[in-house]
């Protein structure tokens, strides 16, 4: 089992090496490629938190090396259909945890901490199939490649592996991804990002695993030091059924303080086969 394109994965190798230099604060002149996990980053040189939620799209930027920070889905409810079947699911406490390794590269593990699915097969269907459980586990590597202390530009890859800790509520499977934010700074505190992400995803009921490509496009503003807003457009194409799924996510964050960032929002459904989505959150970092 290999990933798939391994062209792009040969390309963000190659970016990997020609970004492995020091890099410096836009803020602060200092060469922080020094700083690693066991020599963490001095608080005066980290750079503005910003966490990869509350949209599909990720952040560029890493966690600072040596720095804890945790993400956390309180509360999600999503609404699905396929045909006639219908799906509802209802995560809890799903958090997704990071540790600063070097100036430019962070590892992530994400626990879905508590999920209830229930599943009704058809409209006639009055009491359905329900299954609650600690769900997958995953296991992810980001590095920053251009542009990680809050530069106008920057760019990333992550990797990741998920493994089928949930049983009947997870994925079923082994699963890999590749993913390679951008973002984009604008005058007035507006800001534009993008996502390609290419999915080795597990079907349940062909019991086979597929390729599965999810472009996005986001824009957040700054309102004022403590309210920003975002939009983001999410792409879905399903390369074993051949069908695209299609949404919009929007919500305001809340930003508490330079460590602390809470968020609300919706997934908005623009075709049948997509999930309609609620969710609550927040992150902080030490």
């Amino acid at each position: 089992m290999s990933l798939p394109y391994p062209s792009l994965l040969l390309a963000i190798l190659l970016l990997v090496g020609l970004s492995a230099r020091a890099q410096t604060n836009d803020t602060i002149s200092v060469n922080k490629s020094h700083y690693d996990l066991f020599h963490p980053t001095p608080r005066k040189y980290m750079r503005p938190m910003v966490p990869d939620r509350p949209g599909i799209t990720e952040s560029p930027y890493t966690v600072d090396a040596g720095h804890f920070q945790l993400e956390n889905d309180g509360l999600r409810l999503l609404n699905s259909r396929d045909g006639d079947a219908r799906d509802r699911s209802l995560y809890l406490n799903h958090v997704l945890m990071k540790i600063g390794l070097t100036n430019q590269t962070d590892l992530q593990v994400g626990l879905n901490s508590y999920t209830i699915n229930k599943h009704w097969e058809d409209k006639g269907t009055m009491d359905p199939d329900r299954q609650a459980r600690m769900g997958d586990m995953v296991v992810r590597l980001k590095r920053n490649l251009i542009g990680d202390d809050n530069k106008g530009f920057a760019l990333a890859a992550i990797g990741y592996v998920r493994l089928p800790t949930g049983k009947e509520v997870g994925d079923g499977a082994v699963e890999y991804g590749l993913l390679v934010p951008v973002i984009y700074m604008l005058p007035h505190d507006w800001n534009i990002g993008a996502q390609t992400a290419a999915e080795w995803m597990y079907d349940r009921e062909s019991t086979s695993h597929f390729v599965l490509l999810t472009p996005t496009f986001t824009i957040d503003k700054v309102f004022t030091h403590w309210l920003e807003g975002f939009a983001e457009v999410v792409g879905h194409w399903d390369t074993s059924k051949n069908r695209w799924q299609a949404g919009v996510n929007l919500g305001p964050q809340f930003d508490v303080s330079d460590n602390l960032q809470f968020d609300i929002g919706t997934h908005i459904a623009l075709n049948r086969q997509t999930d309609h989505e609620y969710f609550v959150g927040f992150s902080f970092r030490l």
